[in-house]
């Protein structure tokens, strides 16, 4: 049984990937920032607990933090995925909030495992398509996004926008390129894999009060369903790919030579946010609850992700948008009532 460690194991794309790394049969070592977060994601997944082991890293970005886990355990695979993300309001500072924490965290955690981790052959990093790019219609328009382009805002550029959005896409393209660097720079004796999906939608697993504190992508999809938007809004990134294949990629990567050392886009397909609320219109529950159409489908820019190769060299099979929105309706139904209680 392969010992895997997973950082951000109460996020909304760690508690999937628990999930996936369970079912394909790993042991996992999960990372949380604060001890009450242990007993509520047990309380939660009472099945994880044979499988999962949860512990305490106050600080990703100081490397004794993860010299002191790498003493302790002794690991195959580590799956990175805990980084600052647009959910935090007090994240307002581009080198304090994002740039630092999000370039620290990285290098901090191969560092360390370069140092003291011999066991470990691989390493799947969560990324972000906004490394690429942040959407706008001028950078769709300039050609198809590939595992070889780059988000074309340099630091200084992201610090004077002062922008959050802006902040989190330039934090993930300079913190993937230290990792780039480190691999090329220290050779170490694992594989480096970094994940590049869009907006990620799906159910949520891990713990949450109600529909209070959603990750941003879940809220995006609670707000065409609690009243907020009369009419469908404008698509904020034309591409999604639902969490639970995300998460499976995330597990495949590990053990596929293909994938050591490589970037790759993960689906890729377009999506428009009427397109979304479409899909959810055909869940019984959410009949009168959405937004009415607006035309915003006529305005938005295609997303040319060129994710095919990179898709097939993994041998996914991607569900439906259909399936996408009605887990994850569901599951915000359930959020609901359990807060109404």
């Amino acid at each position: 049984m392969p010992a895997t460690l997973l950082t951000g194991a109460n996020s909304f794309v760690g508690a999937h990937v628990i999930n996936s790394l369970i079912a394909a049969g790993h042991a996992v070592i999960g990372t949380v920032r604060r001890e009450n977060l242990i007993d509520q994601i047990y309380a939660l997944h009472p099945e994880w607990k044979e499988s999962l082991e949860l512990i305490v890293v106050k600080d990703y970005a100081e490397e004794s933090s993860w010299d002191e886990v790498f003493s302790k355990y002794s690991l195959d695979h580590i799956v990175h995925v805990a980084a600052p993300l647009l959910d935090n309001p007090a994240n307002t500072d581009y080198t304090r909030d994002y740039l630092k924490p999000t370039v620290d965290g990285n290098l901090a955690l191969l560092r360390s495992a370069h140092r003291n981790a011999s066991t470990i052959k691989s390493i799947a990093v969560t990324g972000s398509v906004n490394a690429l790019t942040t959407g706008m219609p001028e950078e769709l328009l300039a050609g198809p996004i590939t595992n070889k382009t780059w988000l074309p805002i340099s630091q200084e550029q992201a610090r004077e926008m002062n922008n959050a959005y802006i902040s989190y896409c330039s934090a993930k393209k300079e913190g993937e390129l230290v990792i780039w660097d480190f691999v090329k720079t220290e050779k170490p004796s694992f594989a480096v894999t970094v994940l590049l999906p869009a907006l990620i939608f799906g159910p949520p697993l891990q713990p949450l009060k109600g529909v209070k504190n959603l990750n941003y992508s879940t809220n995006v999809i609670y707000e065409f369903i609690n009243g907020k938007h009369e009419t469908i809004p404008a698509t904020t990134f034309p591409s999604f790919v639902d969490v639970r294949d995300l998460a499976d990629a995330h597990v495949k990567v590990l053990t596929q030579p293909e994938a050591a050392n490589r970037r790759l886009l993960i689906n890729g397909k377009p999506m428009t946010y009427t397109m979304l609320v479409h899909a959810l219109a055909k869940v019984p529950e959410l009949a009168g609850r959405l937004p009415a159409d607006s035309g915003e489908d006529a305005k938005v820019t295609p997303a040319e992700i060129d994710a095919e190769a990179d898709n097939k060299l993994l041998g996914l099979t991607f569900r439906t948008v259909e399936e996408t929105m009605a887990d994850t309706a569901r599951r915000l139904l359930e959020l609901e009532r359990a807060e109404s209680v």
